[in-house]
């Protein structure tokens, strides 16, 4: 009956002699850099201890934001606007870059239209609509087009629902923008102009909802007034 012969393998002197001396040579590079790799933990271990407290006063920082906005809306809702904008416009400065700050930002900016100070709105919308992907955004857009609108800066606020209604995420908001613009063009005159904003707006309005029929009409009533335009003689 044959033998199996089991055939280890040993590692050759020379491969061994190459495995010791990197050991050794390893040892006396880390006792010749013992300063150095000090240093590099004791700094690894600072940045991670970093990190950990900036989470944390981030989270502590955020939670007494919201607590304190909804101290303010509180003060709003009591029936004193004009503290209430004073205590928002010290939020605005202590909780810059806080998820709140954005919501301070429509709040003040609202009660501002409110108040009649259309350029202090603008001012608090402005940052808001710059991004129309934040959550916020379109909301601070609209409200800076509504604050052009009360300055009678009717270009501007045109060119801001345009730019909604164009670039806005969600489609309720830019049918919401169109109609606006739309608005805007009759009241101030372009019928023409508006019906063919009404125009846009039917094609993206689905007729199973409501909206559908008011679109409709509000075309066939900018269409009425554009046609009565052309017929009418200049200098009427």
């Amino acid at each position: 009956m044959a033998r199996h012969t089991t055939i280890r393998s040993h590692a050759s002197p020379v491969d061994e002699d190459k495995f010791i001396a990197g050991v050794i040579e390893a040892s006396a590079w880390a006792r010749r850099n013992a300063r150095l790799l000090i240093a590099v933990v004791a700094v690894a271990a600072f940045a991670a201890l970093g990190a950990l407290y900036y989470r944390s006063y981030r989270t502590r920082l955020e939670d007494k934001a919201t607590a304190e906005l909804d101290r303010i809306r509180q003060v709003a809702a009591s029936g004193n606007p004009a503290l209430a904008n004073r205590d928002l416009e010290t939020f605005l400065a202590k909780y810059d870059g806080t998820q709140a700050e954005a919501e301070a930002r429509v709040l003040l900016a609202r009660t501002a239209l409110e108040q009649g100070k259309p350029q202090d709105a603008a001012k608090v919308a402005q940052p808001l609509a710059q991004d129309l992907d934040a959550p916020l955004g379109a909301t601070g857009a609209f409200l800076l087009a509504a604050s052009y609108e009360a300055q009678n800066d009717l270009k501007q606020s045109e060119s801001t629902y345009l730019r909604i209604a164009d670039k806005a995420p969600f489609e309720f908001q830019r049918r919401q923008a169109l109609d606006a613009a739309a608005t805007l063009r009759m009241q101030h005159g372009d019928a023409a102009g508006a019906a063919e904003l009404y125009q846009k707006l039917l094609a993206m309005t689905p007729d199973s909802v409501p909206e559908h029929s008011i679109v409709e009409m509000r075309l066939a009533e900018a269409q009425a007034a554009a046609q009565t335009a052309t017929r009418r003689p200049a200098g009427n």
